[in-house]
Parts: C-alpha cells; sequence; structure tokens
C-alpha cells in the first residue's frame, strides 16, 4: 500500500512530465514540448515508478501505457484541471483579467462563429488570449471531461454530469450537390428528384448519386450515416474528411454530394443556385442543438462566464457570421 508521504511527492511538475509523455508517445518528443532534457524526464518518470511501486510506461518505440499508467494519466489530467482552476480563481481573487482559455470548436463552426465572437471579448478582455482548438464534436467533449480544454462550443446532451451546458442554438444539416451533377445523373428529372427528397425528408431518390461524407465523430457525419441507413441507400463514398469545407469544394466541383451546416452554405455562397449548387433541405430530424459547455466547479473563472455571455449574445442578435 502507498502512504500518504509517498504520494505527496508526485507534484504538479511530475503530471505535467507524464501528461506530455503519455500524448507524445516518445520521450524524445515530450522533452522538446516541456523544454528538459530528455534524461530529466526519465528520471523524473522512474523516481515515479519507484514511489508508487508499479511500471507505468512500456518503453517500447513507440512506448506505451500500462494499465497502471492509464490509470496514472487519469489522475494526472485531473491535477491539471484542478491546477489551472486554482490560477484562474485566484487571479479572480486579485482582479488580475490575464490568462488563456482553450476553446473547442469544429472546424466549421470556428469558420462560422468565432471570428466575430472572438473579437468582440477581446475587446472586452484584451489580456485574455485564446487557444483554438479545432477537432471532431466527439473529440472535442472528450478533451473537456479530461480537462484538457475549458469549454467548447459543440454538441453536447443537455444533462450530463460534470458539465455546465447552455444552449446556443438549432443546427440544421443540408445536402449540397452541383446542379451539373444532378442533371449528369438524372437529366430531365433532376429538379423533380431533389423536389421530392425535400418533400418526404427521404434522399432514397438519389441512390445513385455518390457521396462525400464527415467525420463519424462529428454530429453532420452521424447524422449523414443515419440517414443513408435509415433510407437504405448504400452510396458509392468518394470521400471522407473532417473538413466540411473541404467536402463542400469538391461538392462544388461535381464530384458528390455531402451534407453540411446550414450555416457554413449560407457563409459561403450569396446565392447558391448562382453558383451552381443545389441545396436540399431535409427536414426537422435534420437539426440539432449547438451548445456551450464548460466543466462544473466550485468556482467557474470569471473569463469562461464572459466568453459564453459574449457567445449567447451573438446568437441571440440572430447574427452568428463573422
Amino acid at each position: 500500500m502507498i502512504s500518504a508521504e509517498r504520494c505527496c511527492r508526485v507534484n504538479f511538475q511530475t503530471m505535467d512530465y507524464f501528461v506530455a509523455i503519455a500524448e507524445e508517445r516518445s520521450f524524445t518528443r515530450a522533452a522538446g514540448r516541456l523544454h528538459v532534457s530528455q534524461q530529466t524526464l526519465s528520471a523524473s518518470i522512474a523516481s515515479v515508478e519507484r514511489e508508487l511501486g508499479v511500471q507505468l510506461i512500456e518503453r517500447t518505440v513507440p512506448l506505451s501505457l500500462t494499465y497502471a499508467g492509464e490509470k496514472f494519466l487519469g489522475y494526472a489530467r485531473r491535477f491539471q484541471a484542478q491546477q489551472r482552476a486554482m490560477g484562474q480563481e485566484f487571479r479572480d481573487i486579485a482582479h488580475n483579467d490575464r490568462g488563456r482559455i482553450r476553446v473547442g470548436v469544429t472546424t466549421t463552426r470556428g469558420h462560422i462563429i468565432m471570428p466575430r465572437a472572438i473579437a468582440m471579448f477581446q475587446r472586452a478582455h484584451p489580456h485574455i488570449s485564446i487557444a483554438l482548438v479545432e477537432g471532431e464534436n466527439d473529440e472535442l467533449v472528450d478533451e473537456l471531461g479530461e480537462g484538457r480544454l475549458d469549454m467548447v462550443v459543440a454538441t453536447v446532451a443537455e444533462r450530463v454530469p460534470g458539465l455546465v451546458v447552455h444552449q446556443l442554438f438549432n443546427e440544421a444539416v443540408v445536402l449540397i450537390v452541383a446542379q451539373s451533377l444532378l442533371e449528369e445523373l438524372y437529366g430531365e428529372e433532376a429538379e423533380g428528384v431533389a423536389e421530392t427528397c425535400e418533400a418526404t425528408g427521404s434522399i432514397a431518390g438519389l441512390a445513385s448519386c455518390p457521396f462525400l461524407l464527415m467525420g463519424e465523430r462529428d454530429v453532420p457525419g452521424e447524422f449523414s450515416r443515419r440517414m443513408l441507413a435509415e433510407t437504405g441507400v448504400s452510396p458509392e463514398v468518394r470521400v471522407v474528411s473532417k473538413n466540411s469545407e473541404t467536402l463542400m469544394a469538391l461538392a462544388l466541383r461535381g464530384v458528390g454530394a455531402c451534407f453540411v451546416p446550414s450555416e457554413l452554405v449560407a457563409t459561403t455562397f450569396a446565392d447558391p443556385a448562382a453558383a451552381g449548387m443545389r441545396v436540399i433541405r431535409l427536414g426537422e430530424s435534420m437539426s440539432y442543438p449547438l451548445s456551450v459547455a464548460w466543466r462544473s466547479a466550485d468556482h467557474t473563472w470569471s473569463a469562461i462566464i464572459a466568453f459564453d455571455q459574449v457567445l449567447r449574445q451573438q446568437f441571440a442578435d440572430g447574427s452568428r457570421m463573422s
């Protein structure tokens, strides 16, 4: 059994070292990231393993964590989150309006939402910087739960243990396809096929159309796969990408049809039809709430509250575009 006296020697620096090693899967890369020598890093981890009486790391190439190492990583990330929360609370006590907020957002939403929101926030808080982390929706929510992000703009269940969730607006997913591709596939019936899809909320009529899909852990990607499955369509999938802007550019060139947020279409095309794009709206079943969320705690940093207020004001104004 590990004594409290021995455990207390595992400090915040140890946690920072271990998290960097776990994320980089390399002592060399972790040492470069932390700006310490590899020898210092290796000695620190070896010391922790002796104190705890367990092996944390399998020293292979690339290295991997043991079962004990995975458990220790969870503690390390929680330690980091507590250390950060402590710093934030004492900055608030000292009225020190400085620091950095780590905000997670998908690439598409970042393009649509963040330029205006960040500009508004930094006019009021010029000494607080934003570290914008872009990724797939579910990955970002996981990182928030692990303490690697301070807040996210994402699709989050309304009641998630340990999180504060504020809904911003309902985001719709639409299907876009080049008019030239529709006409190539369906000739004079092209518009009738598109209208039937809109009227029925089904894409069964597009079974012969190639598709471009987003990643499985992003909501538009999840919705598109669900609709394809429910419709019984097994399409030719030409491209899979996490970046909906890339998929939309491919759709514009007639490579295939893709599901994207309606806000992205609105910010990209003043007139989609004039650009040669057909936008197919598939009804309420293809919409979902977009929220801002952060970890619940005894004290929430005032900067997080302020950024949330900016986002909610932006959506209340009815303008989400940069």
